[in-house]
């Protein structure tokens, strides 16, 4: 036990020393670019102070924070509907199989069309309801790729395991928690975990490509504060608004991460879990 103690915190220690690494040599690299290739170009070097300057400057505006604040409940509002509607899906579609064939083009078809111009056909679509317009094109791009996370959760779950349960007479309900959710979890969470800050991320870019598209969203919108601060050549700005941006949804992503740590299974305990329920069918 104090071996493994010893071992997660070493594995800490070098998780954190890592990021402290790359976030150095991204603010070297930044720097030496800042007063070497861009030296004669402050716009375009973008220098360090000013940049984190400019996120001073954006978090003291309360218009700013109601930006983020609309994003946010867009990008999660999506989230949801998309989760929700995929495991319905997946769970219809092991008992009605032609669900799965009629889902399969959508879904092909969803994840293969360019994303700048997904936002661009959705801007025009729906130029009437513009706040609908970055939960439309988050819901285009994060459903796809939750049906098909989940879909491959449940087709890696080991057939003989279920054939072997079935022939025992095992309650459905023993089936999901010994054999089903040990094996598809893992497959699951991580889906789960990458659609959660990807989804916040694409709000945003579908609010700029809404702003340049048709007409500026008439109501406070990051995105366009961006597009606006583009157009204006406001690079420390743009990059404030993208720091912004990046520590939402690293936050975002640790606390479902968090949340989930305790639900998660660890693969030794699920081999022990499966083969002792294995175990007690055979004393039976």
């Amino acid at each position: 036990m104090q071996i493994k103690n010893n071992l997660s915190r070493l594995h800490a220690l070098w998780v954190t020393l890592g990021w402290l690494a790359g976030l150095a040599i991204i603010f070297i690299v930044w720097a030496i670019l800042a007063a070497t290739v861009y030296k004669n170009q402050p716009n375009h070097g973008v220098n360090i102070g000013a940049c984190f300057s400019a996120v001073g400057t954006i978090l003291a505006k309360g218009n700013n924070w109601m930006a983020l604040i609309i994003a946010w409940s867009q990008a999660l509002s999506c989230f949801v509907g998309s989760l929700i509607l995929a495991m319905c899906l997946i769970i219809l579609s092991k008992y009605w199989k032609p669900i799965h064939y009629i889902m399969l083009p959508f879904v092909t078809l969803a994840r293969s069309l360019p994303t700048a111009v997904l936002m661009a056909l959705i801007s025009i679509f729906l130029i009437t309801v513009l706040p609908l317009v970055p939960i439309t094109v988050a819901f285009f791009i994060i459903f796809p790729m939750m049906f098909a996370g989940f879909e491959k959760a449940i087709n890696n779950i080991n057939k003989d395991s279920i054939d072997v349960a079935k022939v025992f007479h095992i309650s459905k309900w023993n089936q999901v928690r010994y054999i089903y959710l040990p094996q598809a979890l893992p497959y699951i969470f991580s889906t789960f975990v990458a659609a959660f800050g990807l989804t916040f991320k694409i709000a945003l870019a579908s609010q700029m490509v809404q702003t340049w598209v048709t007409t500026p969203p008439n109501y406070p919108s990051a995105g366009m504060y961006i597009a606006q601060a583009m157009k204006q050549q406001q690079f420390p700005t743009v990059v404030a608004w993208g720091m912004i941006a990046i520590a939402i949804s690293l936050i975002m992503e640790l606390i479902i991460i968090e949340i989930g740590r305790p639900c998660m299974p660890n693969k030794y305990k699920d081999r022990t879990m499966i083969k002792n329920f294995f175990l007690k069918l055979r004393r039976k």
